[in-house]
């Protein structure tokens, strides 16, 4: 029984052993020399991130810039849209005053059509009035004639034969 107690203890060292040797080594500080490379390369990784900084820099900038003229283009367009509305408000105002004009200009239109087609029957009836008198007056004339040609035919005659 023994035996198989030290078997056990032998076969798991060597699995051990097995594991650690095939496991991954975990990483060694660096020693004297990769630090001064480190700080060495500093500059360099510095430089680098300087450079980032700059880049970032000039692209907030450019934003910035962009975003100042989006806000200067907003308020243009705002401005114009509200001269715009003045506008659209003056035309409204002016249509309605046109349209105003345009009803009384009928209105007056229609009254002047009435007057003139008051003028014109008053002149038919004023010229017929005036063919009738005519008329009358040059039959009443020649009724007038006519009974004094009777009449004087009448004196004639009996002065004649009488």
């Amino acid at each position: 029984m023994m035996r198989s107690s030290i078997w056990k203890i032998l076969v798991f060292a060597c699995l051990i052993s097995v594991i650690h040797i095939t496991a991954p080594q975990p990483a060694v500080h660096a020693g004297f020399f990769d630090r001064i490379k480190d700080i060495y390369n500093t500059p360099e990784k510095i430089s680098e991130l300087e450079q980032q900084y700059i880049e970032a820099k000039e692209e907030l900038a450019a934003q910035q810039q962009k975003l100042v003229e989006s806000a200067k283009a907003a308020e243009e367009y705002a401005l114009k849209q509200q001269t715009l509305l003045e506008q659209n408000e003056q035309f409204r105002q002016q249509n309605e005053q046109l349209i105003a004009q345009n009803a009384d200009m009928q209105a007056e239109m229609a009254r002047m059509k009435q007057e003139r087609q008051s003028f014109v029957s008053k002149l038919i009836y004023t010229v017929v009035i005036l063919a009738a008198v005519f008329a009358a007056y040059i039959i009443s004339i020649r009724i007038w004639r006519y009974l004094v040609w009777r009449k004087q035919r009448g004196t004639r005659g009996r002065g004649i034969s009488g």
